[in-house]
């Protein structure tokens, strides 16, 4: 199965689905449904931005469903936005915009004031597009912030399609990383082997104690884990960032030794 195969099985799986009305059974498909921009989407990838509109937000949860969130970050442009012109300016900084449509890419729809709207290009015929949008409707045409997963198809001279977005499908293959640690924008990763990286874990790595994040990052400053407060080393090339701060008997805070 292709990398484009693999995203857009997963966007199909997600057609039916419903915005909610609140935060409550966002799981579910239909349950709950209403016109307050609740979604799962926003709850697993954008959890400030919930209750706002969500079709960008669909498209990258489904790229992050295929591969991890390090790996579609950097085959979407290399950054993810909820906010569509964004997203479109990262392909377009890397090189990656295009006129012409293939299955798998993003497709980005305009208005008369800026781009808007977007999609997963599901297939590609002599004259239509057909894709998978979050936050439309069933009804012919771009309908934006529609409330639900849909399949639609447009003709390829459609006025309102912006352009394409080509994700970088060299990176769906099963990635190679450097073991140890690694640095993007994001923050700090650790691979512990050279297709995998620690992710919702606690580690202990060179005598100190680490804890991963669900996108696999290391957590600096505050944060509550299982109900309890820890707090990790936050600045910005100190030898020892990320790493966990324990306290001793009199109160003084020091990074852990656990070697």
């Amino acid at each position: 199965m292709s990398g484009a195969e693999k995203v857009i099985n997963i966007a199909k799986e997600e057609v039916g689905y419903l915005e909610k009305k609140s935060d409550r059974d966002l799981d579910s498909k239909t349950g709950n449904s209403g016109s307050g921009n609740y979604t799962k989407y926003a709850r697993d990838l954008y959890p400030a931005l919930q209750a706002q509109p969500w079709c960008d937000m669909f498209v990258d949860w489904c790229f992050v469903k295929a591969f991890g969130q390090i790996r579609a970050r950097q085959m979407v442009g290399g950054g993810f936005s909820a906010y569509t012109p964004t997203s479109a300016q990262y392909y377009k900084d890397k090189g990656m915009w295009k006129t012409t449509p293939r299955k798998g890419d993003q497709v980005f729809f305009k208005n008369s004031v800026r781009i808007y709207h977007t999609g997963i290009v599901e297939k590609v015929t002599a004259g239509k597009i057909y894709t998978v949008e979050g936050n439309t409707g069933s009804a012919s045409g771009v309908v934006a912030n529609g409330g639900g997963v849909w399949e639609k198809s447009y003709q390829l001279s459609y006025d309102r399609i912006a352009g394409y977005g080509r994700p970088d499908w060299s990176l769906a293959k099963e990635p190679e990383y450097i073991k140890g640690w690694n640095q993007d924008s994001n923050g700090w990763w650790y691979a512990d082997t050279e297709s995998t990286y620690y992710k919702n874990c606690w580690q202990i790595i060179n005598g100190r104690k680490y804890y991963f994040n669900p996108d696999g990052y290391a957590l600096t400053d505050w944060h509550e884990i299982d109900g309890k407060w820890y707090y990790f080393e936050p600045r910005k090339g100190h030898p020892l960032e990320c790493a966990l701060y324990t306290t001793d008997s009199q109160g003084a805070q020091a990074v852990g030794d656990f070697g």
